[in-house]
């Protein structure tokens, strides 16, 4: 039986009681033409997924029970958080996307240097990042932050295991395998990382790591180091 998720927000569960919001409801109604008696699945974004069934349809408003409930429901077991100059346009949108659909924690945009793009809607990329969680069934929503610069956030998570997707690395993610439990990757913006933000990884003991023998997009980089490192860690 295919799996019907719904963002539900934690307020409107209470006991063994939902309800659904007006727009989720319209998407059961009108989308999937559901009706009463339907089993679907529910995600709160806070990681908790719940297995229910719709028992009334009100002016428009979807209501029912909870059958069962699952903790970290669609998370992996590792906490990868994604680092990443802003890049352009749909591009940026990707890899929002795909991050979250791949299971990062959460997402921290960056003004590099060579950053083309100065700004960040965070509102569409919030949006983009809960209908990614929805269509891929996570049960926790990916946390975007304001963009920030690269001191600060060196300055903030000094203390946490990193590593620089950079061409010019030596090592690749294999040689990085220890028993991590949270890891930050760090992919740069199209014009690349300047000399000087090079320079800072090396003074905070950061490695670069190489995905391909290939120039990868940034987005690309994102996926692929995503993709990898939880495979990696958690076979």
């Amino acid at each position: 039986m295919q799996e019907n998720y719904f963002t539900v927000h934690p307020s409107k569960i209470n006991q063994n009681n939902f309800s659904l919001s007006k727009t989720e409801s319209n998407h059961f109604l009108k989308s999937l033409r559901g009706k009463i008696d339907d089993e679907i699945w529910l995600l709160d974004g806070l990681g908790t997924a719940y297995h229910a069934c719709v028992k009334s349809i009100d002016d428009q408003y979807v209501t029912g029970i909870t059958i069962d409930s699952f903790p970290n429901y669609g998370e992996p077991k590792l906490i990868v958080n994604l680092i990443i100059g802003l890049i352009k346009g749909s591009r940026m949108d990707m890899a929002f996307e795909k991050a979250t659909e791949l299971g990062v924690k959460s997402i921290q945009p960056v003004f590099f240097d060579h950053c083309i793009k100065n700004k960040l809607n965070l509102k569409r990329a919030e949006r983009i990042i809960v209908s990614a969680a929805k269509q891929s069934g996570r049960s926790f929503f990916p946390i975007i932050y304001e963009p920030t610069s690269l001191q600060t956030w060196l300055s903030d998570h000094h203390d946490e295991s990193s590593f620089v997707c950079h061409m010019n690395g030596k090592k690749s993610i294999n040689d990085l395998v220890v028993n991590y439990s949270s890891i930050n990757i760090i992919v740069g913006p199209e014009g690349d990382f300047s000399k000087q933000e090079l320079n800072q990884f090396q003074e905070a003991k950061i490695e670069l790591v190489n995905l391909s023998p290939r120039r990868l997009r940034s987005e690309s980089a994102a996926i692929v180091s995503i993709a990898n490192i939880i495979q990696i860690m958690e076979k």
